[in-house]
C-alpha cells in the first residue's frame, strides 16, 4: 500500500476511534504476527486486527517483496476476505490463504497461493 492509501486508512480508523469517544471507548485488538509459508519458499505475515465492538476488522498485510498494505474485511461466500478493492486481496480459510494482485491491465491475479500458517 502506498503511503497515501495506508493514511486513508489510518484516518479512517482514527475517525472511526474518535467520534465513538462520547462515553464509549473502543479499542484496537489483535495484531499478533502469523507467518505464511506460501509456494515457491516465499512467506507473507498477517497481523489481523479488530475493533473492540468488532465494527471493523482488518489486516496489516507484508508480503516477501517489502511492501505492506492495511485492508479491511470484504464479504465473502466462504472464509475471510479483506481488500482496498484497488491493489490487493488476502482471502483465507482456516489455516490457509492466497495473495492476489491488480496487473498491468486490472485484473486480479494470484501471485502467492498455496500459504499455509506456520
Amino acid at each position: 500500500m502506498n503511503n497515501a492509501h495506508l493514511m486513508v486508512a489510518s484516518a479512517l480508523v482514527l475517525g472511526l476511534l474518535t467520534g465513538c469517544s462520547q462515553g464509549n471507548s473502543l479499542t484496537v485488538t489483535g495484531g499478533d504476527p502469523i507467518s505464511y509459508q506460501c509456494e515457491q519458499g516465499k512467506k507473507v505475515q498477517v497481523r489481523y486486527f479488530s475493533l473492540s465492538d468488532d465494527s471493523l476488522n482488518f489486516i496489516k498485510l507484508s508480503l516477501p517483496d517489502g511492501k505492506d498494505y492495511t485492508l479491511p474485511q470484504a464479504m465473502s461466500a466462504s472464509g475471510a476476505r479483506y481488500t482496498d478493492d484497488h491493489e490487493a486481496v488476502w482471502w483465507n480459510k482456516g489455516d490457509e490463504g492466497f495473495v492476489e494482485m491488480r496487473d498491468d491491465n486490472g485484473e486480479w491475479q494470484t501471485v502467492y497461493r498455496d500459504c499455509k500458517q506456520q
